[in-house]
């Protein structure tokens, strides 16, 4: 095993690391494939999450203006991320948020989405609008061909049930992907 780093030395400050196997570096529950144990899960989750978010834990809220104010709020919580994660804003008629909702996890270069699992969020909480949100994990938020496949496929399914898909903002190391922006929203 290698040498115990600062990260390691503060994570044993703040959480029992009896229970973390041998192999394991008190740093390596930081990484999101790592199953913290039970006793400490929900302590690594809210470590996890101060991390990602530097700190800021409001919600995303108020009325969404451009693909700017999606990315501010994603940004800090998705780049440093190692897998992919899709995410929905869910907005009534006047783009105001109502939702903040991650609807699948995938792996370091894609993951699955089915359009009725961004929907069923949706409806149950009578969203008028939304906006799909994912990172790359490459730090190049270029949108690849399943993205623009699965962009067209939510837009179609949410047109047949009354919602509108406002755009599909892709997150990167320093920067982000707006269909809107790029004139790539289907019509």
């Amino acid at each position: 095993m290698s040498e115990s780093t600062r990260i390691d030395e503060l994570i044993r400050i703040l959480l029992p690391t009896e229970a973390l196997p041998k192999h394991l570096r008190p740093s390596h529950l930081l990484d999101d494939v790592v199953q913290p144990p039970n006793c400490i899960e929900e302590k690594v989750l809210a470590l996890r999450q101060l991390i990602a978010t530097g700190g800021r834990c409001e919600p995303l809220t108020g009325r969404i203006v451009s693909s700017r104010d999606v990315a501010e709020f994603f940004r800090p919580r998705l780049r440093a991320q190692q897998t992919e994660s899709i995410w929905i804003a869910g907005l009534d008629a006047k783009n105001r948020v109502l939702i903040t909702w991650c609807v699948s996890r995938g792996g370091t270069t894609g993951a699955a989405l089915e359009p009725k699992d961004a929907l069923r969020p949706l409806l149950l909480n009578n969203c008028t609008a939304l906006v799909l949100i994912h990172n790359h994990p490459s730090g190049d938020p270029s949108p690849s061909g399943p993205d623009v496949s699965v962009t067209q496929r939510l837009h179609r399914a949410a047109e047949v049930v009354g919602i509108t898909l406002l755009d599909h903002v892709i997150i990167g190391a320093d920067g982000h992907f707006s269909f809107l922006d790029a004139g790539l929203m289907p019509r």
